[in-house]
């Protein structure tokens, strides 16, 4: 902390403070460093009434804390995108997501404990839950719907997040307390738990793992309510296939491992991952420094959510037509080259409004982004390791968010040293993209040797168009 001469040493008061901050950068005024201790902090409460940063001391020589909290969350996501991934291809997909809700839903404990490490534990445990019931809710919906629909479903579903995220914003606007805004937050989870009853597994599931009859039970359902008819027969071949002995089978069935190999599998995987990673760390560390855009905390965080929306829009109404992976590739340059650009500008006041824009297009860049590696990732490989692969990519993308925490610390040394870090990542995965191959007009793969044709037979290039009309000719000849 910095203690300043005689002029600046009197009574705590709104002008005192402003004079305080003017006083850092003036080279006239003499300044001497000390530490400070809790009960020296003079505390400001016209935007929050209680913080856990007040009330667990992250304060003077425990500010650090802050961030390594912040880290524990995404820790969480780290180890719940590979485990629920894999608990999800196994067990089933409601039966992880149900798990991911009771997780998250034990955030509520979070606002009772007595001290930070406790505090922790259950901040672990939501950032376990939070990732798992976001992965498997995406995978489960693209696979109740037919390829004409995947992309759509796939993109769309990302748009209820940040209207969740406007929605936590207003609650924080009216509730300045933290304790208070954790209750309202967490308390509506528990309701989701009531989708056990109403929402079935994924047929695709059942049938990728030989449960035929649940299968048919659950398509049926689905084509009486949508008013469609399904022959008696077409289950007679996979329930002949379902009756045979398949232990002999047992040791070819796909597993975690066949996301490298063979060698071409392997540079699409790790390729994937780059893509998550770099999309992560952009979105969050954007979504980080948006606390700095104006000098209203509430209009900062709404207008990053809000840019959101057109990022999925943008994807929706372009990858059938366009591709996956030219789209990819061009949000990731237009997401890195905004985040240097913006980078650059710092500390220049003339191009403050420009730096705002250039934030928000790198975000639109990030929210496209995450719209497209769900979809593309899900497109990429087969049913039974689908979760497994989703789960595998995001478990390295939650690297890049703890990326994106820790190295907002180097604005200390060099300000625009982030925006830079997160902008040539970006630029880097922009290009890595173009090696992946184009699934649009594909089928979702069911078996690791439809995964390894995906994109032999076509002939798109990257700047190659398909109207909607030819693109539903394409859908109904797969």
């Amino acid at each position: 902390m910095l203690f300043f001469s005689d002029s600046l040493a009197q009574a705590p008061s709104e002008d005192n403070c402003n004079q305080y901050i003017d006083a850092l950068t003036d080279d006239s005024v003499t300044k001497t460093k000390e530490y400070c201790g809790y009960e020296d902090l003079i505390w400001d409460y016209s935007i929050v009434t209680s913080s856990i940063v007040k009330d667990y001391d992250f304060t003077c020589g425990n500010s650090y804390k802050k961030q390594i909290y912040g880290v524990l969350y995404m820790i969480g996501m780290f180890f719940g995108s590979y485990i629920v991934g894999i608990i999800s291809d196994k067990y089933g997909r409601m039966k992880a997501l149900m798990l991911g809700l009771m997780l998250i839903a034990s955030g509520l404990f979070a606002a009772f404990m007595p001290d930070a490490n406790s505090y922790g534990f259950f901040r672990f445990l939501t950032g376990v839950g939070g990732i798992a019931t976001f992965m498997v809710t995406s995978v489960v919906c693209m696979e109740y719907v037919g390829v004409k629909y995947t992309m759509f479903v796939g993109i769309a579903i990302h748009i209820p997040f940040p209207l969740g995220e406007l929605l936590l914003g207003v609650e924080a606007y009216y509730i300045r307390d933290w304790y208070t805004l954790h209750l309202v937050a967490y308390t509506p989870v528990l309701i989701l738990l009531s989708l056990w009853l109403f929402i079935p597994e994924s047929p695709r599931w059942l049938l990728a793992t030989g449960r035929i009859k649940e299968a048919e039970k659950v398509i049926r359902k689905g084509a009486q309510i949508n008013g469609k008819t399904i022959p008696e027969d077409i289950f007679k071949v996979e329930a002949k296939n379902d009756n045979k002995d398949t232990s002999g089978l047992e040791d070819n069935k796909p597993t975690f491992r066949d996301l490298f190999k063979p060698s071409f599998i392997l540079r699409r995987s790790l390729n994937m991952m780059y893509q998550w990673f770099s999309v992560t760390m952009c979105y969050y560390g954007l979504a980080f420094a948006s606390v700095n855009l104006t000098a209203d905390p509430y209009v900062n965080f709404t207008l990053s959510c809000l840019i959101e929306i057109p990022g999925y829009l943008f994807c929706i109404f372009v990858m059938d037509c366009w591709g996956r992976r030219p789209i990819l590739s061009f949000c990731q340059l237009v997401s890195g080259i905004a985040c240097i650009a913006a980078g650059l500008m710092n500390g220049v006041e003339s191009l403050a409004v420009l730096q705002i824009i250039l934030s928000l297009i790198g975000k639109f860049g990030a929210a496209a982004n995450f719209g497209i590696v769900y979809v593309y990732t899900a497109e990429l490989f087969p049913t039974v390791i689908r979760n497994t692969a989703i789960g595998a990519c995001s478990t390295v993308a939650r690297i890049g968010g703890m990326m994106a925490i820790m190295i907002g610390l180097l604005a200390t040394y060099w300000t625009p040293a982030p925006m830079l870090i997160m902008g040539i990542v970006a630029v880097v995965a922009g290009t890595l993209a173009l090696l992946l191959p184009e699934t649009v007009g594909t089928k979702l793969p069911e078996t690791m040797e439809d995964a390894i044709n995906i994109g032999k037979n076509s002939n798109r290039g990257i700047c190659t168009c398909v109207c909607p009309q030819s693109l539903e000719e394409m859908l109904e000849e797969n």
